[in-house]
C-alpha cells in the first residue's frame, strides 16, 4: 500500500473517531442539560400552581374577612336575640303593621351556626318596597330563603310572610351586637329608583278605578318624519281621536299623569326620558309605566 492511501485512510479513521467521540462527548453534556431543563420546567409549573393557590387562598382569606365582619354575633344565642329585635325595629321603621317575628335555635353547619327567622307583617306595597330596600342594604350575613304575599280584600294592604336564613361565623369580631355596615348589592343606590314598581302594582284590585295613566301610555311607533325622528305614544285611556296620539321629538316635553320628562334620545326602537336627574327607558310596544330607569353611567 502506498504511503499517501495510508494517509488517507489514517485520516479517515481519524475523522471516525473524532466523530465517535463528539457524539459521546454530546450525549454527556446534553443529557443532563436536557433534564435540568425538564426539571426546571416542572418547577416552574409547580411555582404557577402554588402561585395559582397562593392567590385562591387569598381571595378566599378577604372574602371570609369580609363575612366575618357581616356576620352575626359570635355568641349564637345573642345572635339570635338582637338579629330579631333589629327586624322588629325594621318592620316599625318602615311603617308595617302586626309584626309578627319568631326564630328557631341556632343549627350547627360545617364551622358556623345558621339560624332561621319567620317574618310576618301588613302593609302597603311602597312599605314593602321600602322594608326590602333596608333590609338587603343592612350589612348582615342573611339572605330571604322565601316570600308570600297575600292582598287583602279590597285595600292597598298585602300580608306578607317571609322566611329568612343568617349565619353566625365563629370568627365575628363582635359577641353581642349587630354589624353596623352597609353593603352595596342593590341594582340601584336610591330608594326612589324602585318607585316603577309601585306603579306596576301586581296586586291591584280594581285597575280600572286607579290605574296610572302611565300604563295606558305606550310607545307604539318611531317614524322619521322629513329626516327628523318622532316617538309616537297612542293613551289608550284617551276618548278623543285627536288627542288619542301624541308625536314627540328630541327636546319636547310630554305629561302623563305624575310623570313629566323630556325627550333626550329617540333611537331605532326606543326613546330615552330626561325627568329632573333621572333617565328613563322606554321600548317600542311598552307603556311609560314599564319604563327602565338607567344607571347614573348612562
Amino acid at each position: 500500500m502506498s504511503e499517501h492511501r495510508k494517509k488517507i485512510l489514517l485520516a479517515v479513521f481519524g475523522l471516525l473517531m473524532l466523530a465517535y467521540a463528539g457524539d459521546r462527548l454530546w450525549s454527556v453534556v446534553m443529557e443532563p442539560i436536557q433534564t435540568l431543563r425538564q426539571r426546571r420546567q416542572s418547577l416552574e409549573r409547580e411555582i404557577n400552581n402554588r402561585t395559582t393557590e397562593l392567590a385562591q387562598a387569598r381571595k378566599a382569606a378577604k372574602a371570609l374577612a369580609a363575612w366575618e365582619r357581616q356576620s352575626l354575633p359570635s355568641d349564637p344565642q345573642m345572635a339570635r336575640s338582637v338579629y330579631q329585635a333589629w327586624l322588629l325595629e325594621l318592620v316599625g321603621r318602615v311603617g308595617l303593621g302586626n309584626p309578627i317575628v319568631d326564630s328557631t335555635q341556632p343549627s350547627a353547619r360545617n364551622g358556623y351556626a345558621s339560624i332561621t327567622f319567620s317574618l310576618q307583617a301588613r302593609g302597603s306595597l311602597d312599605k314593602w318596597i321600602r322594608l326590602l330596600y333596608e333590609f338587603y342594604r343592612a350589612g348582615h350575613l342573611h339572605q330571604i330563603r322565601s316570600l308570600s304575599i297575600t292582598p287583602i280584600g279590597k285595600t292597598d294592604q298585602l300580608d306578607m310572610a317571609v322566611a329568612i336564613e343568617a349565619l353566625v361565623l365563629p370568627g365575628a369580631d363582635r359577641a353581642d351586637r349587630l354589624s353596623q355596615e352597609t353593603v352595596d348589592r342593590l341594582a340601584f343606590a336610591r330608594l326612589e329608583d324602585y318607585q316603577p314598581i309601585l306603579r306596576r302594582n301586581l296586586f291591584s284590585i280594581s285597575p280600572s278605578k286607579t290605574a296610572d295613566p302611565t300604563d295606558q301610555a305606550f310607545l307604539t311607533a318611531i317614524n322619521h318624519v322629513n329626516g327628523v325622528p318622532e316617538a309616537w305614544f297612542t293613551l289608550r285611556g284617551e276618548t278623543n281621536p285627536d288627542q288619542a296620539v301624541v308625536k314627540l321629538r328630541v327636546g319636547q316635553s310630554f305629561t302623563v299623569g305624575q310623570f313629566t320628562g323630556k325627550v333626550a334620545e329617540i333611537a331605532e326602537d326606543d326613546v330615552v326620558f330626561q325627568a329632573g336627574d333621572e333617565r328613563w327607558l322606554v321600548g317600542i310596544g311598552e307603556s311609560l309605566g314599564q319604563a327602565f330607569a338607567l344607571p347614573p353611567e348612562f
